[in-house]
């Protein structure tokens, strides 16, 4: 089964996401900070806010760079609320991003799209 890494500063969000990644099957560990994952922690994805607050491309590129390699090069999934970041979703270096508030299905059909490619590039 695999498992998902979600970071988010809002308890509500962090609450809706381990409940319905639960209900669809998978591992969830959740934090509300970047400091509270443990150094050994690994995921097949990892979801995250944009959790510097005021948005910057360079450091939300810096952001999804140092996460990816806190958890072992996990793809990452954006979900965030900050209209430039979903403007400029392709310079983000990310997976994904969906927008704030999200669709659930929308959520779970790109959980499983990223995945199933993560699975792909893993297999030789």
């Amino acid at each position: 089964m695999p498992t998902i890494l979600v970071l988010d500063d809002d308890q509500v969000i962090l609450d809706l996401l381990q409940t319905v990644l639960t209900d669809a099957g998978y591992d969830t560990i959740v934090f509300p900070e970047v400091g509270g994952i443990p150094p050994e922690a690994r995921a097949d994805l990892v979801i995250t806010d944009l959790v510097p607050q005021a948005y910057r491309r360079d450091e939300a590129l810096a952001w999804v760079t140092s996460l990816r390699q806190r958890v072992g090069g996990s793809p990452v999934l954006i979900v965030t609320a900050h209209a430039p970041a979903v403007a400029e979703r392709d310079m983000l270096g990310a997976d994904g991003v969906l927008t704030k508030p999200f669709d659930v299905e929308a959520l779970l059909a790109k959980v499983d799209e990223l995945l199933r490619g993560s699975y792909m590039r893993k297999t030789p």
